[in-house]
């Protein structure tokens, strides 16, 4: 039987054996302890009906993740922006918040942070969804949460999000489910509609171009030379919009660059507070940079790419929003 670790998020493979009792299991990468249980009982001690508020700025993501979510007894609340999710926590007091970090308006960090400065909200439960675009990241844990209880990527949603959510309402200790073979196909079929969510969310390649690429992680290309500044230079000419809405490839774009200027932040946070303290931000994350912008290069358009100025702009807005959040 392929289970998660809740802590880790290693896959293994083990023998659930013959007895219906709780198994306890060590998982063999970060020997955290947890259980096998039953779907009954890891919803004893809680309410009739969990609020979870899910913001994500794609509809179809949130679809997706109500799907996940449409077998429990859950109340559920979707947003598509940071303020909107914050908005909707102070009015519902969810137990569990799930906040994408590339969420527009406000970061999902921001927003997090926000929720723990509230002390009305202080039994509110925050996971923060990663939109990991490397692979390499995987391997390892954000050595910060920005006050979040718990976080968890994209590919782990379909399989491990529905244990977090009762392992954070309740207090208890991590705890799996024993899926049946079914169970899993589903998580494979979700887990490859949240997959295409993200491609649809971010290529923006015009359609009679051959794709470079798109849903190849960066860890696996070959890095190509990047000349860092300590700034970039000046915006681009404004994008063309109609009725102030940019055009589909262009919002595309947009939420490209907050992806991954949140994935190296959510990543990064100790780089990224001496590097807007000491004003050599692009120096300490050059690397991180580099792939982001390799990435970028990927899946925007270079028609695209010479109208916006996306990338550079999420960038100078997070250092912008830093400053003041440190007061420089």
């Amino acid at each position: 039987m392929l289970i998660v670790c809740p802590n880790c998020k290693k896959r293994f493979d083990v023998d659930p054996g013959s007895s219906d009792q709780p198994k306890k299991l060590r998982c063999s990468n970060c020997r955290a302890v947890f259980r096998l249980v039953r779907k009954a009982e890891r919803r004893e001690g809680l309410p009739a009906k969990l609020k979870v508020v899910i913001a994500n700025e794609s509809g179809a993501f949130c679809q997706a993740v109500e799907k996940v979510l449409s077998d429990e007894p859950f109340e559920l609340f979707l947003c598509t922006d940071g303020k909107e999710a914050l908005e909707k926590v102070e009015q519902v007091t969810p137990d569990v918040l799930l906040l994408d970090v590339a969420l527009p308006t406000m970061f999902g960090f921001e927003v997090c942070e926000r929720v723990r400065q509230n002390p009305a909200l202080s039994k509110v439960r925050i996971v923060l969804i990663a939109s990991i675009y490397d692979k390499t990241r995987y391997k390892r844990s954000p050595i910060s949460l920005y006050g979040a209880d718990d976080y968890i990527e994209k590919h782990h949603i379909p399989d491990s999000l529905v244990a977090m959510i009762y392992r954070l309402a309740s207090g208890a200790v991590p705890q799996v489910d024993r899926p049946s073979a079914s169970e899993l196909a589903a998580q494979e079929e979700s887990r490859t509609e949240i997959r295409q969510c993200e491609v649809d969310e971010t290529v923006s390649l015009p359609e009679a171009a051959a794709p470079v690429a798109p849903v190849l992680p960066v860890a696996e290309l070959a890095p190509a030379p990047v000349e860092i500044s300590e700034r970039p230079d000046s915006p681009a000419a404004a994008p063309a919009a109609v009725g102030g809405e940019l055009p589909e490839d262009q919002v595309k774009a947009r939420r490209l660059a907050r992806i991954i200027v949140s994935d190296i932040v959510l990543y990064n946070q100790a780089k990224v507070e001496q590097g807007v303290r000491e004003g050599s931000f692009y120096q300490l994350l050059a690397d991180d940079i580099r792939e982001g912008e390799l990435l970028y290069r990927q899946r925007v358009s270079q028609q695209v790419r010479d109208i916006t100025s996306f990338l550079e702009d999420a960038f100078e807005e997070l250092i912008a929003k830093k400053s003041a959040e440190l007061r420089i």
